[in-house]
């Protein structure tokens, strides 16, 4: 069953609810690319929520990179969103990560998601 953000109650708190601040976005910078002046960096999505969450959406405006990125891992919705998983579940704890090269980082910040409650 798939509930808005607002819909399910954090297991085991006071009440709180699974929100946008659940889902950890981590960059980390790998290696250097080629002999460009670029760096690979790898981003890591992580759920923190007690439930699966879907459709993750993250605020990436500006994001580019010139390493091809799985769009059934990370892909352009418009308006600098981007889907994260192609919409699909991400379970609890779990971690869906990519790697982009660039020149520098890009703030990728979570937006939105739905919170499948059992």
């Amino acid at each position: 069953m798939i509930h808005s953000v607002d819909a399910c109650v954090r297991a085991g708190s006071s009440g709180q609810r699974c929100s946008v601040k659940d889902v950890q976005v981590q960059t980390v910078t790998s290696a250097r690319s080629g002999s460009n002046d670029e760096f690979l960096f790898e981003v890591r999505v992580k759920n923190l929520c007690p439930c699966s969450v879907r459709n993750v959406r993250v605020d990436g405006r500006g994001f580019d990179s010139t390493l091809e990125v799985d769009p059934a891992v990370f892909r352009a919705e418009g308006g600098g969103i981007y889907l994260v998983n192609a919409g699909g579940p991400i379970a609890t704890m779990a971690t869906v990560s990519f790697v982009y090269s660039w020149d520098h980082y890009f703030q990728l910040t979570p937006k939105s998601l739905d919170v499948e409650c059992s």
